[in-house]
């Protein structure tokens, strides 16, 4: 595996509000692509067997992709105070064969492929690897978040987290870095604006999922807003022991549009992620349902997998009750 290394890229070369770089586009998909053709660090090869959308008002897509299920690493147990324990797996651990990039950035941040992928380019984006820190989200990587999306031209890209206690498997700092093809319904979901906090919003009420959204229209004046807001948010639900997932996406997957950063808290921490074919994290809460067995496949609907999330998340707005109010209509 020693045979392929990673490249180097200088994230702070260039203001994030400038215009995008093919460059580090290039280089993401090219290391990818490189490993995953020689089968280096992946446990298997991306196959999708099927996808369909659900029928309905949300358009669910689900797909097929029984090696996720069978072969990817079993998952770590958890909840949200567990310190990081350099005895259990972590991401100072893997081959040198599995880093794609090393990003200067503050902080340094290591692109790791995803060794079990569920879409194309599916990689890890790891904030101060060398720091080994928990799996709870730093301002360093909300940041690194934001500017990963800003500088990809393709806007398929998406960035997701899952909190401990939320489906995340490594209690090591990771997010997840993929392309997804297919429009997803939180990109066009109705926000309720939050009085008394301009960037953020609530989702409507008769979506899916129960969460809340920063929406950034410009880099250039918002996005130190935008990431302070969005960090506030994170240790309030932290300092109330609720685990929570993120998405980053862009509106619109052509000309970009709005980026979305949502957050989608839980009532209830759950222990781990087990190894089944379906489960709620950020991919699922979002409108992308990968499972790993036929039955599924062919036997979730659109109702299913709503209640599912619910389930999941419990009553959050019950719960957060009066802590973000939405702003009357008048």
């Amino acid at each position: 595996m020693s045979q392929i290394r990673p490249t180097t890229y200088d994230l702070t070369s260039s203001s994030p509000d400038s215009r995008t770089d093919p460059e580090l586009q290039r280089l993401l998909e090219s290391t990818w692509s490189e490993r995953h053709d020689a089968g280096v660090g992946f446990r298997y090869r991306l196959h999708i067997e099927r996808e369909r959308i659900a029928e309905g008002k949300f358009n669910f897509l689900i797909l097929l992709n029984r090696k996720r299920l069978t072969e990817r690493r079993q998952p770590q147990a958890f909840q949200l105070d567990a310190p990081f324990d350099p005895s259990r797996f972590n991401f100072t651990r893997v081959d040198p064969a599995e880093v794609q990039l090393e990003l200067v950035a503050p902080p340094p941040t290591t692109i790791l492929i995803n060794n079990s992928p569920v879409t194309v380019y599916h990689s890890l984006v790891v904030p101060d690897r060398a720091g080994q820190h928990s799996q709870l989200l730093t301002p360093g990587g909300v940041r690194v978040a934001f500017e990963l999306l800003l500088r990809l031209p393709d806007r398929r890209y998406r960035i997701g987290y899952n909190s401990p206690g939320a489906q995340a498997s490594v209690n090591h700092l990771h997010l997840h870095l993929l392309r997804i093809d297919t429009e997803l319904y939180v990109q066009r979901a109705e926000l309720l604006p939050v009085r008394g906090t301009p960037l953020l919003h609530r989702l409507a009420d008769h979506l899916p999922a129960q969460g809340y959204c920063f929406v950034l229209r410009d880099p250039t004046t918002e996005l130190e807003h935008v990431c302070t807001g969005l960090m506030k948010l994170i240790q309030a639900l932290a300092e109330r022991q609720m685990a929570h997932n993120l998405f980053w996406s862009w509106t619109d997957l052509h000309r970009g549009g709005e980026l979305r950063a949502l957050v989608f808290p839980r009532v209830t921490q759950c222990v781990n992620k087990a190894a089944c074919s379906f489960n709620a994290a950020f991919l699922e809460l979002c409108g992308f349902v990968s499972v790993g067995e036929g039955y599924d496949y062919d036997r979730l609907t659109e109702d299913a997998i709503v209640q599912a999330l619910r389930e999941a998340q419990g009553d959050v707005y019950g719960t957060l009750d009066g802590m973000f109010p939405v702003a009357s209509a008048d």
